[in-house]
């Protein structure tokens, strides 16, 4: 018999494997999903292919569009926040046509495909995409020059006074909380001086920014807000401890001096309270919910769409944090946004009377007839503040919040308890003042008794009785301003959305950036040019926030931060700057990006 059998060479291997790479892939679901142009009346017709689906199985996917109109393929459902999902009425492919608003940006195309089926576990699926090509223009960037010769004292937030040479500089008077003074000599040898730890610890960052060898100089430089804040939402998107230690050497380097811990949302809860393990082991976990939409072992999943991964911090973990934090003068204020957004802790509590019977930590009461639409596309977030369960769910939370800190030695400045965005049609037959006066007034109560401060955003201090805003004064750190101009009376601390907000894209010219728009585009200008003289009220300082619906890793939390929010960083500590925004734009170029390049960090470049 003549030997038929072809000779084994490299090709014929990788000519075998990717016929069994091909068999192998040709059975494993997965999703494409095309982008449609946007036709006369404004919409677009976008497609989605679901391949090698079986019957009777449901795919889950996260989607920021708020309505569609099917033209072919199985009903697309919408279950609660950015949550869709589609049943699958046949084995093979399927295909849907729907209409939809045009693609604003890529980041805001489905995503987090998951594939549901009875006696299976839930499965993500890979997802391909094919979308729409559009020039892109830069024109605006070209605005961002480097004209301005960057000297050796240069550095970001830059400082005060600074006089070359070794005949130093008169010293100044009044000096505030912070101030310090360096002198370096004609042998690059530097000398510290300062009233307390934090100015000796600035002094210490402001040196390891400057070139070396260092020359001789004065610099005299001080904060001119005592409250420099960045705001980091891990609710939405978690973030690991280690990337929480990154943020905070990052906000470190830029003499922040606050850490606003987005820390429970609609989304999840990620911090372990000892007496209240349902609040994580629900509300911080996440898988699908039940195939009659009943979440009954676990929250569904957050933004992104991962399953079975537990996205908190345990008690130890959040010490840790409060301690690398400390050391590097950083005090955190942790959030638990109420009484809307409060959707975690909600379905926790439920999952709590399910297991135990014990309705006394409810938080939402099962009479309640509203029917509302939160910003985020949520219709069970709100808590039923006329429940006295209510308070006793968050007596325990305090509780917690105050042994943590004290157990890490580290000072509780404030516990934040958000206030905004409560839909309109909450508390269906009750009057909706008369509720936020009661909320108000309790979570007073339940801070005086612990004597702890209070923070929320600006809603919170809004449409109150007299009386009851009079007594907040009494226990409120401050209050976030994010879409007014200031409050009389109150200390304010700016977070204007239309400057302050750097999950908001940087610009409208490049589609495929991260980013949201709804305020507009916010940049390094738009964060450099915040001016705290444009606002009324007791001003204690700025923050910088970093919303994560769009956040998906590291590279995006690096991405939206840099070089965005060194203009907060500026502003927070000098009012008013040396010179203008070429100066400070070249001084980022040639001193901070190196460094980031260095660091492996990913950040926008002109």
């Amino acid at each position: 018999m003549r030997n038929t059998s072809l000779p084994v060479t490299f090709t014929t291997i990788l000519a075998f494997s990717l016929l069994i790479l091909t068999v192998s892939c040709a059975k494993k679901p997965y999703a494409e999903w095309t982008e449609g142009q946007a036709e006369d009346d404004g919409r677009a017709l976008n497609c989605l292919v679901l391949h090698n689906v079986n019957k009777g199985s449901r795919v889950w996917f996260q989607e920021l569009f708020d309505s569609k109109t099917i033209v072919e393929g199985p009903t697309i459902n919408h279950y609660q926040g950015t949550s869709w999902y589609i049943d699958i009425p046949a084995d093979g492919t399927v295909t849907i046509k729907y209409y939809g608003r045009p693609l604003p940006r890529q980041s805001w195309a489905p995503e987090g495909f998951v594939v549901q089926r009875h006696g299976k576990p839930d499965k993500p699926i890979d997802v391909y995409y094919h979308f729409i090509k559009h020039p892109k223009n830069d024109a605006l960037d070209n605005d961002f020059v480097c004209r301005y010769e960057v000297q050796p004292g240069d550095i970001i937030p830059q400082v005060k006074k600074v006089k070359y040479g070794v005949e130093p500089l008169e010293p100044g008077s009044g000096l505030p909380h912070g101030w310090y003074r360096i002198l370096i000599d004609e042998n690059s040898q530097p000398t510290v001086q300062s009233d307390d730890e934090d100015g000796a610890f600035y002094a210490s960052v402001t040196l390891s920014k400057l070139p070396q060898p260092l020359q001789p100089m004065t610099i005299e430089d001080w904060p001119d807000n005592q409250y420099r804040g960045f705001m980091l939402d891990v609710a939405r998107d978690f973030r690991s401890v280690d990337d929480v230690l990154q943020v905070i050497d990052l906000m470190a380097s830029y003499k922040f001096n606050i850490l606003h811990f987005h820390i429970a949302d609609d989304e999840s809860w990620c911090l372990e309270i000892k007496d209240l393990p349902d609040l994580t082991a629900f509300g911080g976990s996440h898988a699908l919910p039940d195939w009659d939409l009943h979440e009954t072992k676990a929250l569904k999943p957050t933004c992104n769409g991962r399953i079975n991964n537990a996205t908190y911090y345990t008690s130890e973990e959040y010490k840790h944090i409060l301690r690398y934090a400390w050391e590097r003068h950083i005090a955190v204020i942790p959030e638990f946004d109420a009484p809307g957004h409060s959707r975690a802790s909600i379905k926790a509590m439920q999952a709590y009377e399910r297991r135990t019977g014990d309705s006394s930590l409810r938080l939402q009461d099962p009479a309640d007839t509203s029917h509302y639409w939160s910003a985020q596309d949520y219709t069970d977030n709100v808590l039923s503040v006329y429940l006295p369960s209510v308070y006793k769910f968050y007596g325990l939370v305090f509780d917690e919040v105050v042994r943590l800190h004290k157990e890490a030695e580290v000072p509780l400045l404030a516990i934040h308890i958000g206030g905004d965005e409560v839909p309109g049609g909450a508390w269906t037959g009750r009057d909706r003042k008369a509720m936020k006066d009661l909320f108000t007034n309790n979570m007073l109560e339940l801070a005086e008794q612990r004597n702890i401060k209070l923070a929320g955003w600006e809603d919170i201090a809004k449409g109150i009785d007299p009386e009851i805003l009079e007594r907040l004064k009494q226990s409120l750190y401050f209050v976030n301003i994010w879409v007014s101009k200031g409050m009389e009376g109150i200390p304010v601390v700016l977070s204007p959305a239309t400057n302050n907000y750097i999950d908001l894209a940087y610009s409208a010219d490049n589609r495929e950036e991260l980013g949201l728009f709804w305020a507009g585009f916010v940049d390094e200008r738009k964060t450099y040019s915040m001016n705290p003289s444009d606002y009324a009220g007791d001003v204690v300082g700025l923050s910088a926030h970093l919303w994560s619906e769009q956040l998906r890793d590291f590279d995006d939390v690096t991405f939206q931060m840099l070089p965005k929010v060194l203009g907060t960083a500026e502003r927070a500590w000098n009012n008013k700057s040396a010179g203008d925004f070429n100066r400070f734009y070249s001084i980022i170029v040639e001193r901070e990006m190196p460094v980031w390049n260095n660091l492996g960090y990913k950040f926008k470049k002109r």
